[in-house]
């Protein structure tokens, strides 16, 4: 399934925060109509990163994971994951009637270890589970950072957010930005889970990539650069 974004012209972040939230939604809705006609019980995660004149804008539901590097090295969290542990949703979840088990990890009636995802319809249709994404915005301008991660859980359940951010700080220079590499090192720690990382490295068009007003000469340099 591929949709386009069509991001809004106005600068007022609550416009992006309330597009992202609607398509997840959507394409939730999409998901499980086709899910239900050929009984397929999957589901996904899904985190999704938007930068608009150097204000990020990052929309995430389930268990993967973003975090920052900022301009002195240091780890800053994006995002924060939905697991059934969590007040809130513990709460959420029982308000509809579900529980949760512990068997060596939390899960959602004993079935999900997060508590919110696309697709899951047979978890959707009781309201134990939602697909409605928690939204996170950041000022680029300000933080300037170095890089970004986003990944699935299967590189969280072996690293630590500073671990990751630590490992591609020395490997920026590598193709992928060290992206490969996280990947490969999770498998050999044993994960046992799908891996899947994207490293965003803002240093390479630091000027470009944080201003909206850039002169021609910056803009032609990230497009080169892109």
């Amino acid at each position: 399934m591929i949709r386009l974004l069509k991001i809004p012209k106005e600068e007022n972040p609550s416009s992006m925060t309330e597009l992202l939230t609607e398509e997840f939604l959507n394409v939730d809705q999409q998901l499980l109509e086709i899910a239900k006609s050929s009984m397929d019980v999957s589901g996904s995660t899904a985190l999704v990163a938007v930068l608009k004149n150097g204000i990020l804008t990052v929309a995430n539901v389930g268990d993967s994971r973003g975090v920052m590097c900022d301009k002195d090295g240091n780890t800053l969290p994006l995002t924060v994951d939905h697991k059934p542990q969590q007040l809130k949703e513990r709460s959420r979840i029982k308000q509809a009637g579900g529980y949760i088990t512990f068997n060596g990890v939390w899960r959602v009636v004993g079935v999900l270890a997060t508590s919110r995802a696309l697709g899951d319809y047979p978890l959707k249709e009781r309201k134990y589970l939602i697909a409605e994404p928690d939204i996170y915005i950041f000022d680029l301008n300000v933080i300037q950072p170095k890089f970004i991660i986003l990944a699935t859980d299967g590189l969280w359940d072996c690293f630590s957010n500073e671990e990751a951010v630590n490992y591609i700080q020395e490997r920026l220079s590598e193709p992928h930005y060290g992206a490969k590499s996280l990947v490969l090192q999770a498998y050999y720690r044993g994960s046992l889970d799908n891996i899947t990382v994207m490293v965003v490295n803002f240093h390479d068009a630091s000027v470009s990539f944080y201003q909206s007003n850039q002169d021609e000469s910056a803009k032609e340099n990230l497009q080169k650069t892109l």
